[in-house]
């Protein structure tokens, strides 16, 4: 049974909007391929309990955006593509344009951002590929470096950054004070984590800078107790790999990036919402590679790394 929009004010702003990109020149080839997108979306704002739309928000946004990644497709089988979904979304921005210019509401809420991008190059080892590095670890180090590139899903930038006074044990928060852009943000760390960095800083840490003279805050020393590159970071990581002894994992040519693109996988299969893993990692865009889990809609255990 074909839908229809039921609340009069919608049917008023859709008619607007056909008019605004009437006006602009949208409309070459199907006339309603822009308007079907808007359509379907405020259907679905009505069948979400929501006839105002005043009262849509970021969160009916992303929620919205979660619901096309997982809608299959009118004919066929299978979801939708990845360059119907980012028409879909470009479209919601040219409704949100037209809403602001009308005055129908005062401030736009926030339209997420596809990326059709391949990741192929980026390598994603599964939970048990992991557990294996973990328990290969031959000391507090490796494992701390592993829970903040894995477990907090850190860039190797920001690891290279850090510093014993980013490491908030008592509350169990990692602080990136300066990310990408610039951007500040608060990882929760789980307990493991929590207990291995506090190994490291007890254990190791303290023992490296014993005796020397000049004392770095950086959280990550080298033997010469020297903040490590990221280079360094990224060897110590190699080095990691290869301890396991498995062919396998070892041709993946894992880096410190590859963890970070594993733990969004592994929140996304089960079932994180795409904006906590948006924050979490401190993007701006949500990655197709973040994506695929939820398409996939596995069901898993949430492990605690």
């Amino acid at each position: 049974m074909k839908k229809t929009i039921q609340t009069s004010a919608f049917q008023k702003l859709l008619k607007n909007y056909d008019q605004f990109v009437k006006v602009r020149n949208y409309k070459t080839g199907n006339s309603n391929m822009y308007l079907i997108p808007v359509f379907e979306f405020l259907i679905w704002l009505e069948e979400s309990g929501i006839t105002a739309i005043k009262n849509v928000s970021s969160k009916e946004s992303i929620s919205y955006f979660e619901y096309l990644i997982a809608r299959p497709k009118h004919r066929g089988t299978g979801a939708l593509g990845g360059k119907t979904i980012k028409f879909h979304l470009f479209t919601l921005g040219l409704f949100v344009s037209n809403l602001l210019e009308n005055k129908e509401i005062q401030k736009g809420f926030y339209v997420p951002s596809y990326s059709n991008q391949s990741e192929n190059s980026r390598n994603i080892l599964s939970v048990a590929e992991i557990k294996t590095v973990y328990e290969h670890c031959q000391s507090h180090k490796e494992r701390a470096l592993l829970s903040v590139a894995y477990g907090c899903g850190l860039r190797r930038s920001e690891i290279e950054a850090l510093g014993i006074r980013d490491i908030q044990l008592s509350t169990g928060m990692l602080i990136v004070r300066k990310g990408k852009n610039d951007k500040r943000r608060e990882v929760p760390m789980s307990n493991t984590v929590v207990e291995y960095l506090k190994k490291y800083l007890v254990e190791e840490r303290y023992q490296i800078q014993e005796g020397q003279t000049t004392i770095s805050e950086a959280l990550f020393l080298n033997n010469k107790a020297k903040p490590m590159t990221g280079e360094q970071l990224g060897d110590l990581l190699k080095k990691m790999i290869e301890q396991t002894h498995k062919y396998d994992l070892i041709q993946k040519e894992i880096t410190l990036h590859c963890l970070r693109h594993s733990i969004a996988y592994h929140l996304g299969e089960n079932n994180a919402g795409i904006e906590f893993i948006r924050t979490f990692l401190g993007h701006s865009q949500i990655n197709t590679t973040y994506l695929y889990a939820i398409k996939n809609k596995k069901r898993k255990p949430v492990t605690n790394f």
